[in-house]
């Protein structure tokens, strides 16, 4: 271990030799970016440099292959509170004190500099305001914005973009990437933030790629080709591991280069095998994820099924939200299997309720068969819940006009809005956990991490309460005891309301069917006075919630595979739903293409 360390240590030193001469005098701590997009979809941008200057003469933001994209009324503020003079043309050419409090446009092939006088050396900030026109483009068949905002020639420590209009955005109206390096891509506060977590570096950049779902803009910006096309030209060099790997700018000999990356893969590499774990969290520290769920001691992991006790009872307060959060926090069952069965036990919930009833279609004159039944909406004004309300919404939208839903018609509007119910299932997830910080079930914590080369990582946490491991077990206890009640020795006493939420919860975990076709033979009285039964046997009633959930989810699957391609689907940063960015792809995009300070 020693030896090792000796190793590391010799090759971290010695890396460190190679590497300083790429390091720049000048340093750029921060860069804050706003990007306002009014109705028109031209863009006010404000960008607020934070600097440590000792060298050069002015700073410069460079861009091209602007297309039908125009920069216009280019202004800076330093930390002074002083407003530069514009001087046109700008000389690149000048010296320290003729740049001094000035700015302006240098005009090249192709594109154009922003440049500003540095004026004065130190740690400077510098508040840079631009019009970027036609920052939006009208695509065939979507708007979409596809630009890069951050290009520079050399590091920038950290880097937050927000890009905002009037009307806010949303997985509801948008699908957001970022491409080209580490960081996050997410709706915060009604905007899009693409923010760094790691210094960016001078190959890096910052694209920013959008998909509109709905009109929202008047541009006069138009493209011939889809959004779908300039997705798969952005993510042509994107691959899925999420890692890329690109030779530096710095220009070095070959055999310097080699020597280089061989080291700074024994820096990175070797010591993980060797050390132990705690030293490897302080190597690999900077890759745990933020915001993330901690279990404690007890942990997720519930006992094998053999020691789980029967429970009788409903558990999670009788909520369908609460008990979906907890099947598919502690595995209770398949995540698939959820996705349909909480359709299906709110179908079950509104019918136990009387808010629907189940009625039967005719399909034509020469239809004879006995099995075409739906579910008329006609009565339901509102349900109980939050979640339901929303799911209300996507349904009533699904039937239509007449307010009545039939698997097959479920299935279409499923396919083609896939990205609705997978929004809503999401939903469920994100509004149980405000609701259980709420409660006090889940609290915010603070974790410091020491990351690569002692850097601290300060993680927020969110920690699960025990207690919440106890209504899982009473989860896993309740399906158990729906599997096997036919084969207890002595029988059960049950009363309608009971049974009616038992087959509720076995809708959510996905064996409603098996449970109802034993509690018929062994409770046939009890079975007949239940809302299930509405004049006509309940077998009709879960196969039709039965098909209606399985059409759903079939619908989205189909939805998703039709999309795929392009990814469209989903909460996760492939889908669009915001996350982690990207390290690579957007080279094909207009924009930044340089700048820092020279």
């Amino acid at each position: 271990m020693k030896k090792a360390n000796f190793v590391y240590s010799f090759v971290l030193v010695l890396s460190f030799f190679f590497l300083l001469n790429k390091v720049s005098a000048n340093t750029i701590n921060d860069i804050n970016m706003d990007v306002f997009i009014d109705e028109n979809g031209n863009a006010l941008v404000k960008e607020v440099w934070q600097a440590n200057l000792t060298e050069g003469t002015e700073g410069f933001r460079e861009f091209s292959d602007l297309n039908q994209m125009s920069i216009t009324n280019f202004s800076v503020v330093d930390d002074s509170g002083k407003t530069y003079e514009t001087v046109t043309p700008w000389n690149i050419d000048a010296t320290f004190n003729e740049k001094a409090y000035k700015s302006g446009i240098n005009y090249k092939y192709n594109g154009l500099e922003l440049c500003w006088g540095i004026s004065k050396r130190g740690h400077r900030t510098y508040t840079l305001s631009y019009n970027i026109d036609n920052l939006i483009t009208q695509y065939t068949d979507n708007e979409g914005l596809y630009f890069n905002f951050l290009n520079l020639d050399q590091p920038v420590g950290h880097v937050k973009i927000t890009i905002h209009s009037a009307i806010p955005f949303s997985k509801d109206n948008a699908r957001i990437w970022g491409l080209g390096y580490d960081g996050t891509a997410n709706f915060i506060d009604g905007g899009i933030v693409l923010e760094t977590t790691s210094s960016l570096s001078s190959r890096q950049y910052i694209v920013g790629l959008v998909r509109f779902e709905t009109p929202l803009f008047k541009t006069t910006n138009t493209e011939t080709r889809t959004f779908d096309e300039a997705y798969d030209e952005a993510f042509k060099d994107v691959e899925r591991n999420n890692y890329s790997y690109e030779p530096s700018t710095y220009h070095m000999s070959p055999i310097l280069f080699i020597f280089c990356a061989i080291t700074e893969l024994i820096v990175i590499f070797f010591p993980v095998l060797l050390i132990n774990d705690k030293t490897r969290t302080w190597l690999l520290g900077a890759g745990i994820p933020n915001n993330r769920l901690v279990f404690g001691k007890s942990g997720k992991t519930l006992p094998k099924t053999s020691d789980i006790p029967y429970w009788r009872e409903i558990p999670c307060d009788k909520d369908l939200a609460k008990a979906y959060w907890v099947c598919k926090t502690y595995n209770i069952t398949t995540e698939s299997t959820l996705s349909k069965g909480i359709v299906g036990a709110i179908f079950l919930k509104w019918i136990k309720d009387k808010k629907i009833t189940v009625i039967k279609t005719k399909k034509g004159f020469l239809h004879f068969k006995d099995d075409n039944y739906a579910i008329d909406l006609n009565n339901i004004k509102s349900a109980e819940t939050e979640i339901e309300n929303d799911f209300l919404q996507i349904i009533l939208k699904a039937a239509g006009k007449n307010k009545i839903l039939e698997p097959k018609e479920f299935y279409k509007w499923s396919k083609k809005h896939y990205y609705e119910i997978n929004n809503w299932l999401s939903d469920i997830i994100t509004k149980e956990e405000k609701y259980l910080e709420n409660e006090g079930l889940i609290t915010r914590g603070e974790e410091k991490v020491k990351g690569s080369f002692g850097k601290i990582k300060t993680i927020t946490t969110r920690i699960v309460d025990p207690s919440l491991k106890e209504e899982a077990i009473k989860m896993a206890g309740l399906k158990k005891f729906l599997l096997d009640f036919s084969k207890m020795p002595e029988r059960e006493h049950f009363e309608v309301h009971i049974w009616e939420e038992y087959l509720m919860f076995a809708e959510l975990m996905g064996i409603a069917k098996k449970v109802a076709e034993q509690f018929s033979k062994l409770y046939p009285s009890i079975y007949n006075q239940a809302e299930y039964d509405i004049d006509f046997t309940t077998n009709i009633i879960f196969n039709l919630i039965d098909d209606i959930s399985v059409n759903c989810y079939n619908g989205v699957r189909a939805g998703v595979t039709a999309a795929q391609s392009h990814d469209y689907s989903g909460s996760d940063s492939w889908s669009g739903g915001g996350g982690i960015s990207f390290s690579s792809g957007g080279s094909s995009s207009s924009g930044s293409s340089g700048g820092g300070f020279r």
